[in-house]
């Protein structure tokens, strides 16, 4: 063991902090990460007494600084170990101590707020850049972790910091996203999001990467080989990259029954096409293609269009826009009022618009079963992706039919399959179809997720 080796890794840790002091001709140095460890008991009770003590060996370092917890290193992995753990370690002529001063992480540490936890830990990442820091250092304890830190914003001097884990994380992503970062230039950094749209290669409806407040989120991201960057006065953290089934998946569901998320996960898939599929397939069934309903159906929707005073297509899209217009008003409202403000009014504004004969019960049905389908997905960004796509949907199935479904269908493939997410295709692992990775697609098994991780991300696959 040699602090001149320790000190490398300063490159990769900006909050890996030595410090180097004089004691009666004789060198000490406290190294400790400013992210895991209390400074104010480093200075009480490890600089303080070596300061007001003459020290000449580690013995006195053992009898003149008091600690309910010391531990002697004797090799290099026990050293490392303990950094990580959040010790402080004190160094006299490369001899080493090691003394707890964990800072306590979980203290003052919220809840996400817009992630909802089912089983799993509760804390969340907050506006402080250094805690936010120790909550994925505390996760995975390992030299391997890097941050390359960057200072952007000529008036905001915003700190960013890019995490991956080194033998995991391709190299190839990591000098691509790193290149970008240094070559970013913008006056103010106000959240993650100006980051984000700044590293994208083309301006797409659909997001290619994945923001988190969970540091368990980005902490098993990084184990998997992709990258995360942290923005300094926000609570959200940036992942990449993202594929489109990584909208169908939650970190919650590494923590459950295996067969029960694969339900769920098909439960979501369905969701997404009904989101997407059910208002322009209702439009062009009611307009264009009555001969493909039973008669029964047809007469029953016919007499409930009697008196409606609107074509189907004006019906469908006024009552969309009621309901994002009541969706929207729910997120902005105060909380205490949010709830109960957008229930009580699609109850009311639903049966009097039925009431009055301006709406069909059946459309009111149609777009809140689709508008619901879309609340299983909790990033926003993917859920503004529904919403514009339901609405192109709409429109194509009114002037041509099932055939404008049918068109609508194929562009939205097209635009998917065209998609990158910094090098790697958008739509894996299904196009290119891998069978192996189908274990944890829209099925996951036990044995996959335990033991393996993203082949696409890294040639490191096997957990061990």
């Amino acid at each position: 063991m040699d602090i001149e080796k320790i000190k490398l890794l300063q490159k990769y840790n900006p909050d890996l902090k030595i410090r180097e002091l004089k004691n009666d001709k004789t060198s000490i140095f406290i190294i400790y990460f400013e992210t895991l460890c209390d400074s104010s008991q480093i200075n009480d009770f490890i600089l303080k007494p070596i300061n007001m003590n003459i020290i000449t060996s580690i013995d006195d370092i053992k009898n003149k600084i008091p600690s309910g917890n010391l531990k002697d290193i004797t090799d290099e992995k026990t050293l490392y170990d303990n950094l990580y753990s959040g010790f402080t370690i004190v160094c006299v002529k490369n001899k080493f101590l090691s003394f707890e001063t964990k800072y306590p992480l979980d203290s003052g540490i919220s809840e996400a707020s817009n992630e909802k936890v089912i089983k799993g830990p509760k804390d969340a990442f907050t506006e402080n850049y250094q805690n936010n820091m120790g909550l994925i250092r505390k996760r995975i304890r390992s030299k391997d972790l890097k941050i390359n830190e960057h200072v952007i914003g000529t008036s905001s001097k915003t700190k960013v910091a890019l995490f991956y884990v080194d033998g995991i994380a391709n190299k190839t992503l990591v000098d691509k996203i790193e290149k970008r970062l240094k070559n970013m230039t913008m006056d103010y950094v106000a959240n993650s999001n100006y980051i984000f749209e700044n590293l994208e290669e083309k301006n797409t409806m659909l997001p290619t990467n994945l923001m988190t407040e969970r540091p368990d989120f980005a902490s098993f991201h990084l184990m998997e080989g992709r990258v995360v960057i942290l923005v300094e006065n926000t609570p959200q953290v940036i992942v990449l990259p993202a594929f489109f089934n990584d909208y169908i998946k939650t970190i919650d569901d590494y923590y459950q029954n295996s067969k029960n998320v694969s339900v769920t996960r098909i439960i979501r898939v369905i969701a997404l096409i009904i989101a997407i599929f059910t208002p322009a397939v209702y439009v062009a069934l009611a307009t264009f293609n009555q001969e493909t309903l039973p008669t029964g159906v047809l007469i029953n929707f016919s007499i409930q269009r009697g008196g409606v005073p609107f074509p189907t297509i004006v019906e469908a899209i006024v009552m969309w826009l009621i309901f994002e217009i009541l969706r929207e008003a729910d997120t902005r409202i105060p909380f205490v009022m949010g709830s109960s403000m957008s229930i009580v009014g699609a109850l009311v504004v639903g049966q009097a618009a039925v009431d009055a004969g301006m709406i069909t019960p059946i459309m009111i049905i149609i777009i809140a079963v689709s508008s619901v389908a879309s609340l299983l997905f909790n990033d926003n960004d993917i859920v503004n992706a529904i919403r514009i796509w339901k609405l192109i949907f709409l429109l194509l199935a009114a002037f041509t039919g099932l055939y404008g479904v049918f068109i609508a269908s194929l562009i939205f493939l097209v635009k998917l399959c065209s998609i990158e997410s910094y090098g790697f295709d958008y739509t894996l692992p299904n196009a290119p179809f891998n069978k192996e990775e189908q274990k944890d697609n829209f099925i996951l098994t036990k044995k996959y997720k335990l033991n393996k991780r993203n082949p696409f991300l890294t040639k490191n696959i096997y957990r061990r």
